[in-house]
């Protein structure tokens, strides 16, 4: 497997469960034209469009509102926050909504969502935060964490298509609402990004 940074793995895993499942899709702001904040989402809207790939407002509970409707009906949502902290503002729809939906109507709402922490920059109060512990204890989440780079890709990745010389190291923490029927990507799709979650 060749060298990657986080970045590059996480984009890595992103393409492989968009190439194999129709299904996945991307919200976030800025994912699109501008490949995300860290620039993990740089190319996939000229692969996949803009029905798979969407640039949304700057509403994160709008974001993960809109992954959980998307999921109910069979979608496989994948939200990015721009930066970990700004999961607060989507906490009552990943908490109460997505966690909960399965014991309030039996219904899964499997989603990911994305939180990028950690880049080294110095981002001050509200670009610095690492919440994903908010979620440890939250019913029906899953909170994933790679240790490493190897932790966010797909055994059967593609080339990436990023320098691997990149220094940038941002890791990335996802809450994951429980999927009881572990419809999910497969096993093979792992890290943050591409592995979901199953009932346990």
């Amino acid at each position: 497997m060749p060298q990657l940074t986080y970045l590059e793995a996480i984009s890595d895993a992103l393409r492989v469960a968009m190439r194999e499942d129709e299904r996945v899709i991307l919200l976030g702001e800025d994912i699109g034209e501008h490949g995300g904040a860290f620039k993990v989402t740089d190319g996939l809207l000229a692969e996949f469009g803009a029905e798979r790939v969407i640039d949304t407002p700057i509403c994160e509970e709008a974001i993960v509102g809109s992954a959980v409707g998307a999921a109910i009906v069979g979608m496989r949502p994948v939200c990015e926050m721009q930066f970990a902290d700004f999961v607060a503002c989507a906490f009552d729809q990943i908490a109460n909504v997505a966690g909960k939906l399965h014991y309030r109507l039996g219904l899964a709402a499997p989603i990911v969502v994305r939180l990028p922490s950690g880049g080294g920059f110095s981002g001050g109060p509200y670009h610095s935060q690492n919440p994903e512990a908010w979620f440890l204890h939250s019913p029906g989440l899953k909170v994933l964490a790679p240790k490493t780079p190897r932790g966010c890709c797909s055994r059967r990745s593609p080339t990436p298509t990023r320098s691997s010389s990149s220094s940038t190291r941002t890791s990335t923490a996802a809450c994951a609402a429980r999927c009881p029927t572990g419809a999910m990507p497969r096993r093979s799709r792992r890290g943050p990004c591409a592995k979901a979650t199953s009932s346990s």
